[in-house]
């Protein structure tokens, strides 16, 4: 006999036994009980439930007590497992596709390894306006108390972008091309691709105040510190009246976040991936007596005669001095 003919009568027999089983019981059955209404079906006798019934009773509720006391702690611990795979597989699938977008559209900027690049100047195209390293975001700002959700301060910058700088808005919701999903996506791309700690920065303190100025603060706020051409930086004549020393050094060290963004960039808490103007290479991370002379080159920019508004916060762009200037560029950000 084939193993295809046995396996034939094999599954004949298994329909067949059980059909003609049934219709062996069906022929010879009584009438079930279940025939009469239940109100009229008689009730257990007193004994029956004293003795049997309550005994039935009793021994269902012990099994189904142990059952339900072992069964529950092991879904429990089984759905924890099975939770963590789930989500582990939606950020694999959500960093694949998130890689692709970076790829495709950030990848030019801050590199392939999300290392770090550049990008021309709005203001000058002759002029590299340096992209930061992505890798090192939770590193660089963990000491940072503007900031304590890196995801959220990922998104945010994704949605909003830098206004004033080549880096451009993303998020639908400001006119971007990507939706909260693509957002999401490229965000946990990014944050797979976190180190445990940045490159040992260089230190700026031997540079003097206008080399930092120039080398840095000039990008946003302009050569002599009065903005211009639609830079994202207010004007910083007048800072001295808006803010007591301390205050401009906590600005300079932490910068200033706000719900859309960062705003002005810590420069010691954070923001170090700008070489040191005359180095080769390496970040530079602007301690306090780096900070300190640049405050001291912002006081030898101020005017012998403050303008009558040089204590009220100036917004980039927008002025008598400057009305011919875009204002749209900078309106996002803000500064010292």
């Amino acid at each position: 006999m084939s193993p295809i003919l046995a396996v034939a009568i094999l599954a004949l027999a298994a329909v067949l036994v059980p059909v003609l089983l049934y219709v062996r019981s069906a022929r010879g059955r009584k009438p079930w009980i279940e025939d009469v209404p239940s109100a009229m079906r008689p009730g257990y006798s007193d004994e029956e439930l004293e003795g049997k019934i309550r005994m039935r009773y009793l021994t269902w509720g012990v099994v189904l007590t142990i059952f339900f006391a072992l069964a529950l702690p092991f879904y429990w611990i089984t759905e924890q497992r099975r939770l963590s795979e789930e989500v582990e597989g939606f950020f694999t699938v959500a960093v694949e596709r998130g890689e692709t977008l970076y790829t495709e559209n950030c990848a030019r900027c801050h590199g392939a390894d999300a290392g770090g690049g550049g990008a021309a100047s709005p203001y000058n195209p002759d002029e590299s306006w340096p992209a930061p390293d992505l890798t090192t975001i939770a590193a660089r700002y963990e000491n940072n108390p503007n900031i304590t959700d890196i995801r959220r301060y990922i998104i945010n910058t994704l949605e909003v972008g830098r206004p004033g700088s080549p880096m451009p808005t993303w998020g639908a919701a400001y006119g971007g091309p990507w939706n909260d999903q693509q957002i999401e996506e490229v965000t946990d791309f990014i944050l797979s691709r976190q180190v445990d700690d940045t490159a040992e920065p260089q230190q700026a303190a031997a540079l003097s105040g206008r080399e930092l100025f120039e080398g840095n603060c000039a990008r946003c706020h302009g050569a002599d510190g009065r903005s211009g051409e639609g830079r994202p930086g207010p004007s910083l004549v007048g800072v001295f009246e808006r803010h007591d020393r301390d205050s401009i050094l906590g600005i300079l060290r932490n910068g200033i976040y706000l719900g859309t963004g960062v705003t002005m960039p810590p420069w010691q808490n954070g923001y170090f991936y700008q070489t040191s103007p005359g180095a080769d290479d390496g970040p530079a991370v602007y301690e306090d007596p780096a900070l300190n002379k640049i405050v001291d080159y912002l006081e030898t920019l101020q005017p012998d005669v403050l303008p009558a508004d040089a204590g009220q916060y100036s917004t980039p762009g927008v002025g008598a001095d400057e009305a011919s200037q875009p204002s749209a560029a900078g309106s996002g950000e803000g500064g010292a």
